[in-house]
């Protein structure tokens, strides 16, 4: 690549590249978690002595290809609008090279903190800027890794990606160590590297006790109840063809009249299920409605809904008898998904991103569980609230929704649309730490997967899949046990205070580092 070589060397490209590679690999499909803890150790040893435009342009190249390799699969809704995202996304990269040579030469152990800092707060930024677009953040590629993603209650999942950013700068500062005192074979207790060392010490001890404690939780006495999660499989082409209506009807009502069999308290289905916009095909409605009346098990739904000439992306509860309890409109729209912003002055835009506009909802809707036949006042916090899509990668709304008193967290989406890649598993990702957030589970009824069952630690219990394993692109319905709750945790009260404490820690860092002195 001649043109790259005029602006890079091999061994930015090289250096680029590998941090790339690595923080890619640490994501789905490839989940191995470990290499996020390393990966960013080639970028960082490539910025090292770097003036800042060149730091820039180095972070930058990591951040194209990271985001290209983590995010293709938004081609296929815009190829465009990808491309532009991926430019915008990689600038925090930049942003963070530059950031990292102003920390040149300091031996503090302010540093590190300050380093780890400054990442955390450009993802916090980034995931709220504009609407925000908080996909692929570091701390999500560890949501298997449950020991350090415990500390989320505390931190959310900025606080996890500031431990993987402190453990890549413990791991080079040993390596730079090493190759600087070879016959140094062990740190001293006195080094500035203990201090960081034993931060993510206490994550790690704080997850143990935090999952003990779940633990010992399962054997309390807790309100309980049985959701079935259907997932119908329907190709993004066939949702809107309206000859194929019929048969998208036809294959939920065979999948769920199976999953009545094993008398759940609840059934759902996945967002925009219902084939067509609600009640404006009266027939197909009442088909519907019938169809409930005669399982006797109520039915939570997602549809499209039209009122005063707006379109709302909605999930309607409808009782056992087939008539609607209540309805949650979408509150956080996905910009270039649902609605195109700026559209008046930017017209174009309608040309690469071909949608119309939806009308965000105004209220935290928290729906009542609806009751077994014969069974007594419940209470006890046994109320549910819906996230629409992507709206479990946004945590405040989740938080939002536990404030107004939900014990339980149900996510209907359609990943139908990027085809059978990564993104429904990056998806998942997001809903993982939106239950260990508010110790709160979490059920997901997807149309494609991955539709699961996640409880308060963060584990996926129970998943939709075929006889191999697969999640996604298969037909099928799974009965999943949940227990609600009703403790709200200290994230759930408090927010993101931390990305406060990151701020305190990156300006102590500029100070010791010398740059505002008198």
């Amino acid at each position: 690549m001649p043109f790259l070589r005029g602006i890079f060397s091999l061994r930015d490209i090289l250096s680029s590249a590998s941090a790339a590679g690595l923080f890619i690999l640490a994501f789905p499909k490839m989940d191995i978690w470990p290499l996020a803890w390393i990966g960013l150790v080639p970028l960082l040893r490539g910025l090292d002595g770097q003036p800042p435009l060149r730091a820039f342009a180095r972070a930058y190249l990591c951040g194209i290809l990271f985001f290209g390799g983590t995010l293709y699969w938004l081609i296929h809704v815009t190829l465009p609008g990808m491309v532009l995202l991926v430019a915008y996304l990689a600038v925090y990269f930049g942003l963070f090279g530059v950031g990292y040579t102003f920390f040149a030469g300091s031996k503090t152990v302010w540093r590190l903190f300050g380093i780890a800092s400054l990442w955390t707060i450009l993802e916090f930024i980034r995931a709220h800027f504009l609407t925000g677009f908080g996909w692929a953040s570091l701390g999500y590629s560890q949501y298997k890794n449950l020991l350090f993603i415990q500390v989320a209650d505390l931190t959310g999942v900025y606080g996890v990606s500031f431990l993987v950013v402190l453990g890549n700068l413990l791991f080079k500062e040993i390596l730079d160590g090493i190759r600087e005192k070879p016959n140094a074979h062990k740190l001293k207790f006195t080094s500035p590297l203990a201090i960081p060392a034993l931060v993510l010490a206490l994550a790690l001890g704080y997850g143990v006790i935090r999952l003990m404690i779940a633990r010992r939780a399962q054997t309390r006495p807790a309100p309980q109840a049985s959701i079935a999660v259907v997932q119908g499989n329907i190709a993004q082409a066939m949702k809107w063809y309206e000859p194929a209506w019929p048969d998208i009807m036809a294959r939920y009502k065979i999948l769920t009249g199976a999953a009545a069999k094993e008398k759940p308290d609840l059934i759902i289905w996945p967002e925009t299920s219902y084939p067509g916009i609600l009640w404006e095909d009266k027939e197909l409605f009442d088909e519907l409605r019938g169809f409930v009346a005669r399982l006797g098990v109520p039915l939570l739904v997602g549809s499209i809904v039209r009122e005063n000439g707006q379109y709302y992306n909605t999930a309607i509860l409808l009782s056992k008898d087939g008539e609607i309890l209540r309805q949650y409109k979408k509150i956080h729209l996905v910009p270039f998904g649902e609605y195109i912003p700026l559209r008046p002055l930017f017209p174009f835009l309608e040309h690469i991103v071909p949608i119309a506009d939806f009308t965000a909802g105004g209220e935290y809707t928290v729906f009542d569980f609806p009751q077994k036949e014969g069974a007594k006042s419940k209470g006890g916090g046994e109320y549910f609230s819906v996230l629409i899509c992507f709206e479990d990668t946004v945590e405040g709304i989740a938080r939002q929704f536990i404030r107004q008193g939900a014990g339980l967290l149900v996510n209907m989406t359609n990943d139908a649309w990027f085809k059978d890649t990564k993104e429904p598993f990056m998806h998942a990702q997001a809903s993982v730490f939106r239950s260990v957030e508010n110790r709160r589970p979490l059920v997901r009824a997807a149309n494609t997967g991955v539709s699961c069952s996640i409880d308060a630690s963060g584990r996926m219990v129970q998943a939709v899949a075929d006889e191999r394993g697969k999640k996604t692109y298969v037909p099928g319905y799974a009965i999943m046990k949940v227990r609600f709750d009703r403790q709200k945790t200290f994230y759930t009260r408090y927010g993101d205070v931390f990305i406060l404490a990151c701020a305190g820690l990156l300006w102590t860092a500029v100070r010791r580092r010398g740059i505002f002195k008198r």
